[in-house]
């Protein structure tokens, strides 16, 4: 029989090769310049909002093999994967009106959000159960050495929620009903957080690629700054909450 470790593995090479197929297929498709571009600008979005989740003590990512900071590398990987396919998606199905663009790219961004929303619904509350990321229960701050059952994983890393500022400052935050409401057993924060995250990325990133006068370095430089800008601003934003 095969073991619970065995597919936690399995998922964290499929995300790799998940992520290789669908850079290849951009930069085949569109070039190296608008690749690097997009897949840049979504892994620091996705790696830094998700460690900002751990470090503020909301959750944790034990057992992985390969880290950024205190998330698994593959987290931001699939995530950048999956948004590209939605947007793929959306390209061929509603191809661009010039003449109603912001109309456009705010109705496809919404579409982006509520695909890229959809998987998430199927994937979570299996990650969920199999211990693949595991929510700080509603009467901790944090999570501690007595929380986290390795039951179905060898590597016992990443099982605590570091000491630092940010989860000091959240534990003050955090009441002990904190995420009352749940789907599936998961804080309802965080579809809402998915859902905003794709169309924020969606939308930003389409804009900036229709400045056809704009350079590459012009396109990248705004989208690395507001992407910088967001991080805080929607990580603690949709942290807080306590819905």
């Amino acid at each position: 029989m095969l073991s619970p470790d065995f597919f936690k593995s399995s998922f964290e090479v499929t995300c790799f090769l998940l992520f290789i197929v669908c850079f290849l297929h951009s930069y085949s498709k569109y070039g190296f310049q608008k690749t690097f571009r997009e897949f840049l600008a979504g892994f620091i979005l996705s790696a830094g909002c998700e460690n900002l989740g751990v470090l503020s003590g909301a959750y944790v990512y034990p057992g992985f093999h390969f880290y950024v900071f205190e998330i698994p590398l593959v987290n931001p990987l699939s995530w950048i994967a999956l948004v590209y396919l939605v947007m793929e998606i959306t390209n061929r199905l509603f191809p661009l009106k010039e003449r109603r663009f912001l109309f456009y790219v705010i109705i496809v961004s919404l579409i982006d959000s509520t695909l890229a929303l959809s998987v998430d619904l199927m994937m979570d509350p299996l990650a969920t159960i199999y211990n693949w990321w595991i929510w700080v229960p509603v009467d901790q701050a944090y999570i501690t050495e007595d929380v986290v059952n390795p039951y179905n994983f060898d590597l016992i890393t990443h099982m605590t929620t570091p000491e630092n500022p940010i989860s000091m400052y959240f534990e003050n935050v955090f009441s002990e009903n904190r995420y009352p409401t749940r789907l599936f057993g998961i804080p309802l924060i965080n579809f809402i957080a998915w859902f905003v995250f794709v169309f924020v990325f969606s939308i930003q990133f389409r804009w900036i690629e229709s400045k056809i006068s704009w350079s590459h370095f012009k396109k990248l430089t705004y989208l690395l700054l507001l992407i910088l800008i967001e991080i805080p601003i929607l990580g603690i934003t949709l942290i807080t909450p306590n819905i």
